[in-house]
């Protein structure tokens, strides 16, 4: 497969099949036909499972062509999108998903919501008391805490050869509400002849996107 990834000439790889290099031409479209209906079963099965998310963004290439000629148009750009499928980790149920009809009912978007269902707003200044603690005189402040380790774990990594082997004397930064660090698997999805710059563009990316992970209406 890696002369097909490197656009080999077809009579390169029949040339290489026949000296017994390389495998055939109609083996190796075989197999990339089999890792693609793997890769569509992977995928489905993740986005049937509703605990998946889905992103995309947008690229380019240059489809240049070999031989140009008067009547072909100049502009080879094409965009596309390419898109990535991923499970929710972190013991995310579905349960935890169902929320949607609670949050509608709270949105300010919702022409029908009540001024006493509405959540109050919140700024940066509400990320400051997610974790309060209790002001001590005589002791560093969280904040403090964490500048004290960056500071030394700097110096001893970067600094002066001397303060290296003091690197391993200093301890794992204090976690006040650490998120377990879990591997996750992503899945890429075929990429879509799509121009996501624009409205209609990223409506057709998310709803062939979802298609792509088994959600669609089959009729």
């Amino acid at each position: 497969m890696y002369v097909r990834n490197t656009h080999t000439p077809q009579k390169v790889i029949d040339t290489l099949t026949h000296i017994r290099i390389s495998i055939s031409t109609e083996t190796i479209n075989g197999a990339i036909r089999s890792l693609s209906n793997e890769s569509q079963n992977n995928l489905r099965a993740l986005g049937q499972s509703l605990l998946a998310s889905y992103t995309y963004d947008n690229f380019d290439v240059d489809l240049k062509s070999q031989v140009p000629t008067a009547e072909k148009s100049t502009d080879s750009l094409k965009h596309l999108t390419s898109g990535l499928l991923f499970p929710l980790g972190h013991g995310v149920t579905t349960d935890d998903l169902k929320c949607s009809d609670e949050l509608w009912k709270r949105s300010a978007l919702n022409p029908r919501v009540e001024e006493a269902q509405l959540l109050p707003k919140k700024t940066w200044r509400d990320l400051l008391l997610l974790h309060p603690e209790s002001s001590t005189p005589d002791r560093l402040s969280r904040r403090d805490r964490f500048n004290s380790w960056v500071f030394l774990s700097d110096l001893c990594t970067h600094g002066p050869e001397y303060f290296c082997c003091f690197r391993d004397k200093i301890a794992e930064p204090e976690a006040i509400d650490q998120i377990p660090l879990v591997k996750t698997e992503l899945t890429a999805a075929r990429a879509l002849d799509v121009n996501n710059s624009t409205v209609s563009g990223n409506i057709c990316a998310v709803v062939d996107l979802l298609r792509q992970g088994g959600i669609y209406n089959p009729s």
